[in-house]
């Protein structure tokens, strides 16, 4: 997503860059305790047109949160961590100072030109290295965990886009369900799955259970309860969670066998 451009004098061109030179220097030489999961990850641009690495960005963006979240990645202080992506390293400083400890921006440089002349394949392949780059300027500053980094980096490197993501887990004596997700643009939505597995038959199966967007899914699968005999998924109640969820049934019921034996 894309920052509104601002201009600035060259004085106040220069304060500012010192000053986020001066901010990376003094995380870079000092390592507070790291106590904070991350929240939120995002990517965002400035000095490139509007939505210029979309889809690629917002999906990828998820992907990495999504994973980063479940191997249980800590920060110092912040807790969303945001990739700024320009044209020049000056222009990512100048756009590198956070207004408040809740988040921190990690600089990446992007070949705008190329990046216009190649195939959405090789896009998606830059975007994916502008996003590591900015996360690992991030780590290497701050000296978050880089075995957690590094294992998500491979992960989705496998896959890409494909990556299947997990919501939520439930696991009794009877049954380990896991709802899941891939990250897909705004106007696809993202597709659900329940995937159950019957400890006693040592049998598994998945379907699909509904299309939502990412910010839906937090209010529409809140809720998951299992039977001896039906999975039931109740969403958020709320104000929110209306003007989120619109026309989409607050709840879900699913039949354990016939889920099992289809």
């Amino acid at each position: 997503m894309s920052f509104t451009e601002y201009n600035i004098d060259d004085k106040a061109k220069d304060n500012k860059l010192n000053l986020a030179r001066d901010l990376r220097e003094l995380r870079r030489n000092t390592n507070k305790i790291k106590n904070e999961l991350i929240k939120d990850f995002r990517v965002y641009y400035t000095t490139l047109p509007e939505r210029a690495l979309y889809p690629f960005d917002y999906q990828y963006a998820e992907i990495f949160y999504n994973l980063l979240r479940r191997k249980g990645l800590l920060c110092p202080i912040y807790h969303h961590l945001y990739i700024v992506v320009e044209k020049t390293m000056e222009d990512c400083l100048l756009r590198s100072v956070p207004y408040d400890d809740r988040y921190v921006n990690g600089l990446s440089i992007i070949d705008y030109n190329s990046y216009l002349n190649q195939t959405d394949v090789e896009k998606e392949q830059t975007v994916f290295s502008v996003i590591v780059a900015g996360l690992k300027d991030i780590a290497d500053i701050d000296k978050l965990d880089t075995t957690i980094i590094d294992q998500t980096i491979a992960e989705i490197k496998i896959k890409g886009l494909d990556t299947e993501l997990e919501h939520s887990t439930i696991d009794n004596e009877k049954y380990r369900l896991a709802v899941t997700y891939f990250s897909k643009s705004l106007e696809d939505g993202c597709p659900l799955y329940l995937n159950l597995f019957e400890k006693s038959s040592k049998k598994s199966n998945r379907i699909h259970i509904g299309i939502a967007t990412k910010d839906q899914i937090y209010y529409w699968i809140n809720s998951i309860t299992i039977t001896n005999k039906s999975i039931k998924i109740k969403s958020r109640s709320s104000a929110i969670a209306d003007a989120y969820l619109k026309d989409k049934p607050r709840s879900l019921e699913f039949n354990i066998k016939e889920i099992i034996n289809g």
